[in-house]
């Protein structure tokens, strides 16, 4: 496997970056912690598709589902930034509310 800085390979800072960032949301919105946080590698796009999304939510999941997309996430940097914003835009798609309301540092970027 590729590795990054400290030792630890790319999947597992990805992971890292993830955790902190449902950390950071849920203690402004505790309300997030109703949905569960998924990794899935790549989204299923078509082929012919010029952009990959960076997350979407599964409502029809028990409990619903974030889903962020690890590989177009970390093709624009994979910076916890990036990663704490996309949640809180899917999660204020999810809940109904602008991300801002949710998280009161976004947008970071």
């Amino acid at each position: 496997p590729y590795f990054g800085s400290l030792g630890m390979d790319l999947f597992e800072q990805f992971d890292r970056i993830v955790a902190r960032a449902v950390a950071h949301l849920s203690r402004h919105s505790p309300e997030v912690l109703a949905a569960d946080v998924v990794v899935q590698e790549v989204p299923r796009v078509p082929r012919k598709s010029p952009t990959a999304p960076l997350g979407r939510v599964l409502r029809q999941t028990s409990p619903p589902q974030l889903v962020l997309h690890r590989r177009p996430i970390e093709h624009l940097g994979a910076d916890s930034d990036l990663v704490r914003d996309v949640l809180a835009e899917l999660a204020g798609d999810l809940l109904a509310k602008s991300p801002d309301e949710l998280d009161p540092h976004y947008p970071r970027r």
